[in-house]
């Protein structure tokens, strides 16, 4: 199930976290894969049996190159992963620089918008593109402003090419995943409210996603098994959609109201 056999599969942010767990999934079902990151990424391409094309998604004419390889070299694209991201200041919309503000937009949703662009223009009938959106960019999250518009805009952005490419065969998805422990999380300061309020109000599991559960979800929706699939949000979030957590709870009354065996007082 979920085979990728024969499928050409472009991988942006593939050198690191999500990219690289999904790039490890795609190639154990059979894909040849494309990374493609802004950080060196050659090694770990190589290991996999595929190629590294380093690409800044903000800009277009990085990611038009990027396409161009793969074409080149592996006669196509069947899946796009627009993954590439970045969490950006987590000050609040009063204190954050608009420079600040326009590369968190320039790369998670102008990132999402250009590779869309060229890997849909190369595509056949049954391609597939699955976008990493955020829960971010379903509810909000205090502090982070301009991830938050960026994420909300890559979940709209693959609702409206769902429709605009499905009669060309070609299906988008995203995934909206909760706090996920990669480097961008782990690298991101102590205080930043982004991190703390995801991993303190909304894990009903107890803890933060790894980087392979939303390489599972990536790899589901970006397979054949997923045909019927289009324009959807998949939500990889440890229930943070359903309302508020224990540990939430617990922090705004300032005492425990269940014990580890799961008993309320």
């Amino acid at each position: 199930m979920f085979m990728l056999t024969g499928k050409v599969a472009v991988i942006t942010g593939g050198a690191s976290g999500i990219g690289l767990a999904t790039a490890e999934r795609f190639v154990q079902a059979g894909a040849t894969v494309v990374l493609a990151d802004i950080a060196d990424g050659a090694a770990i391409a190589a290991e996999l049996g595929g190629t590294f094309h380093r690409t800044n998604v903000a800009e277009e004419a990085d990611v038009s190159s990027l396409i161009d390889h793969a074409v080149d070299v592996h006669g196509g694209v069947d899946i796009m992963v627009n993954n590439a991201g970045i969490l950006g200041p987590g000050r609040g919309v009063l204190t954050d620089s608009l420079a600040e503000i326009r590369e968190v937009i320039d790369v998670n949703l102008f990132g999402v918008i250009h590779g869309t662009k060229y890997a849909a223009q190369v595509m056949t009938r049954g391609g597939s593109i699955v976008n990493t959106a955020s829960m971010a960019g379903l509810i909000g999250f205090p502090g982070i402003s301009a991830y938050g518009a960026s994420k909300h805009g890559v979940v709209g952005y693959t609702k409206n090419i769902a429709i605009e490419l499905g009669p060309k065969g070609i299906r988008a998805n995203c995934v909206c995943p909760t706090g996920v422990q990669t480097p961008m999380i782990q690298e991101a300061p102590e205080d930043h409210w982004a991190v703390r309020s995801q991993s303190l109000a909304n894990q009903h599991v107890n803890r933060l996603a790894v980087a392979d559960e939303v390489a599972a979800a990536i790899h589901f929706l970006a397979s054949d098994d997923a045909a019927m699939i289009n324009g959807n949000a998949l939500e990889v979030d440890g229930g943070m959609h359903v309302g508020m957590s224990v540990q939430l709870v617990e922090a705004l009354l300032d005492t425990p109201i269940h014990d580890d065996e799961g008993v309320f007082e």
